[in-house]
């Protein structure tokens, strides 16, 4: 049924006709129209009794929702889509049922949803990242305000910080059922977890665990905490910590490594830390732990490992590819490196360790053992028949001392060779000294023609000032009989050595069961831990913190903790590690909007109806990744 406007023609004129009609289908004629009601000549209906006659339709049969109308006005809009999105990834993982069991279990008469307001200030930390005060804002301008339980919580800040009590005092329970929750759906790989720290400060200084410390964020004025988290092969955090500020990196690792053998019964693990990370105290723990761990060597602060770059040892025809690197597997006893070494420090003096002489100290290191008391006076002898140099016997009988108890340690490490970074450290260097070069020779022409005019040792200082200091080593100062600088020559030999060290990394594992390439590929996963670092700060938006009682502190970590496993979740488990920015910024343009209609000038009737925008083909994609079929939907909201 609809309008039209009938004509007739009659020897008057031609007169038009508002008419209601319907369309019908007559056998054997077809389709044609039957006019159900005439409403008039149309001259004689002035625009008002048009209004009357709409409006009256309208009011009679309670037809509003389907009536058009100029008269449209947007109330608000709401942020829906993202919010739908992290629900739906909060809820995969059941923190909610958790948070709810838990608690209820510690305070039995509890009257708040703890569960709600964590799950919105987590979900705030992965939307737009706001103090506990803004988030309460915050969630006004998003869909939770029409959103069934929660649309009528009471928004006082005072609950969203309660709640945060309450989650820390679940915070190893929950880190717990999160780790089985992970295993159960994304079957994770424990059997090799990483462990690095970060810090991030405060902007206050009475907080009881902020203490100055080495500031990460380059803030050193500030107080600060320091975090550690550990995270499964794949990159899911499965355990943080948080410490004072002042706490070193090394002495971290031990609580790590006991709390994770005793709460998760963790029973053989690989421990993969950074260089720097892993001292040799922390080593034995993590060994008397019955774990294994993999480390970054500093292989120019590590006499051990310098012997494996030495010219007589580094065999370049032992290496193989491993994904665009050269590695090659090294194996050696302690007593291998002190022989090597006792070698060294007598070459230096230009003692001959070739000859018989040599061969009794050679026999005693050989003979050393972890069991049986070491004899030193054999060995002082054995030195002092190569030389009568007393220091050098000290210097030998000292390095033998240092490593008692270790000799028949077998150390196994891997060389990587990085070609690429060789050639671009090589390429940086050279660039360097030639243009250090270059001001050397202006320098020391001047000074000929100059004699005692210039301050020269001034103008070389300031060649090689700040860190430009670390090239200096690769130059020789000529000196003539007064001590005054007149030439300079390139030390080859310098360059020379340490043209060894461009491109190399080394690691040291005591795991005899991985080979070599997944030694490697274990330590380089190790970025997973410093990716999740990076979007503490940027993502989660972690500092500064404002709050300052410890309790609250803490409890802020874990919310940007468990803010950043639904972000990992997101990475890993749907988009196969690539990046999620695009994807997040698509979905956050899916809005709520409610608008009022009015349906009368005459009247004040009006009527508000809600309505998410229109999902796009990328929207869609994105949200049926994570199994939200209809992102449209209003089945949730109230009004």
């Amino acid at each position: 049924m609809f309008p039209r406007i009938s004509r007739s023609k009659k020897k008057s004129g031609t007169y038009e006709y508002l008419v209601i009609s319907e369309s019908i289908h007559v056998k054997g004629k077809g389709s044609t129209t039957r006019d159900v009601a005439n409403l008039g000549n149309i001259k004689k209906l002035k625009p008002n009794e048009i209004e009357n006659l709409i409006d009256g339709l309208i009011r009679l049969f309670q037809v509003e929702k389907y009536s058009l109308s100029e008269q449209v006005e947007i109330l608000e809009s709401l942020e829906h889509g993202s919010i739908i999105f992290w629900q739906k990834l909060w809820n995969k993982i059941r923190l909610s049922d958790s948070i709810k069991k838990l608690t209820r279990s510690k305070k039995s008469r509890i009257k708040i949803d703890v569960e709600k307001y964590v799950e919105m200030m987590v979900i705030n930390r992965c939307v737009d990242p706001y103090s506990k005060l803004g988030t309460t804002r915050w969630v006004e301008r998003t869909s939770y305000k029409a959103m069934k339980g929660y649309h009528d919580l009471p928004l006082d800040v005072e609950y969203f910080y309660r709640s945060m009590d309450y989650l820390l005092a679940i915070k190893d329970e929950i880190e717990l059922k999160l780790y089985e929750r992970l295993k159960t759906l994304f079957s994770i790989n424990v059997k090799l977890t990483f462990y690095d720290i970060t810090s991030t400060f405060f902007h206050t200084d009475n907080c009881s665990i902020g203490k100055k410390g080495h500031s990460r964020d380059h803030r050193s004025d500030k107080e600060q905490i320091v975090i550690g988290v550990v995270t499964s092969w794949e990159g899911y955090p499965i355990k943080h910590y948080v410490f004072e500020g002042n706490t070193k990196d090394e002495k971290t690792v031990i609580d790590v490594v006991k709390q994770l053998k005793k709460e998760y019964q963790i029973e053989e693990t690989t421990f993969v830390g950074d260089r720097g990370m892993i001292t040799k105290l922390n080593l034995s723990v993590i060994e008397d732990n019955g774990f294994n761990y993999i480390m970054g060597v500093k292989h120019r602060q590590s006499e051990m490992h310098a012997m494996l770059l030495a010219d007589d040892e580094l065999d370049e025809n032992l290496y193989q590819e491993h994904k665009g690197l050269k590695i090659q597997e090294r194996q050696f006893l302690v007593k291998d490196f002190l022989l090597w070494k006792s070698k060294v420090i007598l070459n230096e003096k230009g003692i001959s360790t070739e000859d018989q002489a040599f061969s009794s100290l050679k026999g005693l290191i050989g003979s050393l053992n972890n069991l049986d008391k070491v004899e030193y006076a054999p060995i002082k002898k054995s030195v002092l028949a190569l030389t009568p140099d007393s220091r050098i016997c000290r210097r030998i009988s000292a390095l033998i001392r240092k490593y008692n108890g270790q000799y028949e340690n077998r150390l196994r490490s891997i060389i990587c060779l990085n070609q690429e970074r060789q050639a671009l450290a090589r390429q940086k260097r050279e660039a360097k000294i030639s243009s250090m070069s270059e001001s050397l020779s202006e320098l020391f022409s001047k000074v000929k023609k100059e004699a005692g005019s210039v301050k020269v040792e001034n103008k070389i200082d300031k060649i090689f000032e700040g860190y430009k200091r670390r090239y200096k080593k690769f130059f020789t100062i000529f000196r003539d009989p007064h001590q005054k600088a007149v030439g300079y020559t390139r030390n080859e030999k310098a360059l020379t050595e340490e043209k060894k060290y461009d491109g190399i990394f080394i690691l040291a594992t005591n795991s005899q069961d991985l080979k070599p390439g997944k030694v490697v590929d274990s330590y380089k996963n190790l970025q997973e831990v410093e990716m999740i670092f990076d979007d503490l700060k940027h993502f989660v938006d972690i500092h500064p913190v404002r709050h300052w009682k410890e309790v609250r502190v803490r409890a802020h970590v874990f919310l940007c903790i468990l803010a950043l496993l639904l972000k990992r979740i997101f990475e890993i488990n749907y988009l196969n590690g690539k990046a999620c920015m695009q994807p997040l910024e698509e979905i956050s343009k899916s809005k709520l909007i409610k608008y009022e209609v009015k349906y009368s000038k005459k009247e004040d009737r009006r009527q508000i109806f809600p309505k998410v925008t229109q999902t796009t083909p990328a929207q869609k994609e994105i949200f049926k990744m994570v199994g939200i079929k209809n992102p449209m939907s209003l089945e949730n909201l109230v009004w």
